[in-house]
């Protein structure tokens, strides 16, 4: 038969752990107190047990359990300011304090209970990384005396009540959290929605309608598309069009421009990577393909892709497999990958620049965007969708678009496609006054000098883009790169324009004299 003492002592330890365990099973707040707290009331019979919590020089009422609790007490505050007590029960590092009807200071709960002379009131600090951030007290209505024993005990269950607090404080603030990602994602995935909705893929042409007809084929299966055309062709609205036609367009559409990234990033980028995969990754990061998962991945400028990863990104689709940067095991991911390109990958495989194998994976549905001088019965809806987007954003009236205009639009070549009427219909809105568009002069050539070749007396394509290119390089004075450059003007990318200017034989250098 165990002594007195020792059989108390092991029946103490066995409650705290009780309690112990109650403070870490993830419960309600509320809940969690209560029930950690009706095993501590074995140990240590009360009448009234809180959790008070640091509010500047004051202690809020957290929580309140026992026949004393009232609605009342709950949230009531309690100066820490001249009440001894408290004061030196926020300094102590763990060991409780015992209080009774003669010792000096200001009982806890003066004003808010009345407290029969004679009884009680034990009082432990919460503490969590080296701060105290309350206290705990268990009151009773008659004076005890409390062994050694149970003040030990006393001060675990304060520890694990601490401990569980912080973690119920952490876990309410990882609940918030995930709750405003999930609005954000919610949210973007409206407005790009939305945007795809009020901006359509325009297809007046019978080009642009057979296109949109081989998307409403496509979009229900989960074969990879390979979109092709010209630079500023409209790709991404095609891929943007495709993922809302299809069964994944409640999941994310996510977008990589393989041009934009340098090599020593894009398979990080792509694939992610784990801590301390490499010097710099501080911790763990989803790559693209992951946070796709469920919905489409669309890889813009596919040509541009390193060759060394080509491998990786064909088992990610061949195997639905990623391998994280310095990971040991690879990820399932369930991704719609949607490619697109300028380049000929045809010539690229030819030169040994792009794999075969992945070259044919890719283009399993090939769709190509002709270019715009290909399709001017899509020139003047365009137009118009544009101006609707641009009033609307800018909170101005409608901006009307003269016949004339349209004509106009529709006579010129675009080199740059729809992204160069897009830059040249912004400039025109903005330098517009009234409701009536119109084009500044010099915006675009005379109208008539559109290239076919089957037409007598009108330049060719190349002669007329070479006449653009040389009148654009005269005005910015040979500047590429840069807001105020010829890559911005045309609405190209930076290396497109320089591709372009190469293959006319154009220097910009010698512009800059000029």
């Amino acid at each position: 038969m165990l002594a007195p003492d020792l059989d108390a002592a092991l029946t103490g330890a066995r409650l705290v752990e009780e309690a112990g365990a109650l403070l870490t099973l993830g419960e309600e707040p509320e809940r969690m107190v209560a029930h950690a707290f009706e095993r501590l009331g074995q140990l240590v019979p009360y009448d009234l047990a809180t959790v008070l919590l640091k509010e500047g020089d004051r202690l809020r009422v957290a929580h309140a359990v026992g026949p004393l609790a009232t609605p009342q007490l709950l949230s009531a505050l309690i100066p820490v300011r001249g009440n001894l007590r408290l004061q030196n029960a926020l300094k102590a590092r763990s060991r409780p304090a015992t209080f009774e009807e003669d010792d000096p200071g200001e009982d806890t709960f003066h004003g808010l209970l009345d407290m029969p002379n004679g009884h009680s009131c034990m009082v432990a600090p919460l503490r969590s990384q080296g701060e105290t951030f309350g206290l705990m007290t268990l009151d009773a209505m008659v004076c005890r005396q409390y062994p050694e024993s149970v003040l030990h005990h006393v001060g675990v269950f304060a520890s694990l009540l601490a401990l569980g607090l912080k973690q119920a404080e952490h876990l309410g603030r990882l609940a918030e959290r995930e709750r405003s990602l999930a609005e954000e994602v919610s949210y973007f995935r409206e407005v790009q929605r939305r945007d795809v909705l009020q901006e359509p893929l325009r297809a007046e042409s019978p080009a642009m309608r057979g296109i949109l007809e081989q998307l409403r084929q496509v979009a229900a299966t989960a074969a990879t598309v390979l979109i092709t055309g010209e630079t500023g062709t409209g790709k991404e609205k095609v891929a943007q069009t495709l993922h809302h036609l299809s069964p994944r367009r409640e999941k994310p559409f996510i977008k990589v421009n393989c041009a934009s990234l340098p090599a020593t990033l894009i398979e990080s980028e792509l694939f992610g990577h784990v801590k301390g995969a490499f010097s710099g990754a501080a911790s763990a990061r989803k790559g693209r393909f992951e946070l796709a998962d469920g919905g489409t991945l669309f890889l813009d400028e596919i040509g541009d892709l390193p060759l060394d990863l080509q491998p990786k990104l064909l088992r990610a689709i061949q195997e639905k497999e990623i391998d994280p940067l310095g990971s040991e095991k690879p990820k399932r991911v369930d991704v719609r990958l949607v490619a697109a390109t300028h380049t000929d990958l045809r010539r690229a495989v030819a030169e040994g620049r792009f794999r075969e194998d992945l070259f044919y994976r890719l283009s399993v549905f090939p769709i190509h965007l002709p270019p715009l001088r290909e399709r001017p019965e899509d020139i003047g809806a365009l137009a118009e969708g544009f101006l609707e987007r641009f009033a609307r954003e800018n909170r101005r009236p409608p901006i009307h678009l003269p016949a004339a205009m349209r004509e106009q639009l529709e006579g010129y070549a675009w080199p740059g496609n729809v992204r160069e009427l897009h830059n040249v219909l912004e400039r025109a809105a903005i330098l517009s006054a009234d409701r009536e568009l119109r084009l500044p002069p010099g915006a675009l050539p005379a109208a008539g000098e559109r290239s076919d070749p089957t037409l007598s007396g009108v330049l060719s394509w190349d002669a007329q883009e070479r006449r653009y290119l040389e009148g654009l390089l005269r005005h910015c004075g040979g500047k590429i790169a840069g807001a105020t450059g010829a890559a911005a003007r045309a609405g190209l990318a930076p290396s497109t324009l320089l591709s372009r200017l190469e293959r006319l034989g154009l220097k910009p250098r010698e512009f800059r004299e000029a």
